[in-house]
């Protein structure tokens, strides 16, 4: 059977509760740490499987099993990675009767798309929300150290993106 081909993580059946991710890094900015996005998006076991598909790929259930820090039962195990696989953040290959198992995105990829997913959730709202939303996130940047240059960089983005879009629409 062939390697399955990647999903995107932030599409709306296979991303996080957007809003149960954005509430869990705004308390953890209040409470006054920076909270990651992968440890927000993900469980403790989810999590400790991405670090060993990270570190190593090409693993059978067994392999990710023997390499995690605790004990934790083999259909536990392969569950987690099933459903990794179906979030997108996991490619499998069968050889034999067993699938092997790799990370399809990088850590940064990961975070990348957890902010995408939690982006485009808000974005999604309706009667208006998205205008106050847009300016607080225009705030916030300015508000950061260095956030004149954080503003041109957006500025700078936003830019790009127009001409992409506007090459995009002659084709």
């Amino acid at each position: 059977m062939p390697a399955s081909p990647p999903r995107r993580f932030d599409t709306v059946v296979q991303s996080p509760d957007t809003f149960g991710v954005l509430r869990k890094l705004l308390l953890g900015r209040l409470a006054g740490s920076t909270p990651d996005a992968i440890e927000t998006a993900f469980g403790i076991l989810e999590r400790d499987v991405m670090r060993v598909l990270w570190a190593e790929s090409d693993l059978a259930v067994r392999d990710v099993q023997a390499r995690l820090s605790r004990r934790v039962a083999y259909t536990t195990v392969m569950t987690t990675l099933d459903r990794l696989h179906k979030k997108g953040v996991l490619n499998r290959r069968q050889t034999g009767r067993a699938f092997l198992y790799s990370a399809a995105l990088t850590v940064a990829q990961l975070r990348a798309q957890i902010a995408g997913g939690v982006l485009s959730g808000l974005l999604q709202g309706r009667d208006g929300a998205t205008a106050p939303l847009l300016s607080n996130f225009v705030e916030s940047v300015s508000e950061q150290d260095g956030g004149a240059e954080l503003l041109r960089e957006l500025e700078d983005l936003v830019k790009q993106k127009r001409r992409q879009l506007a090459k995009d629409q002659k084709r």
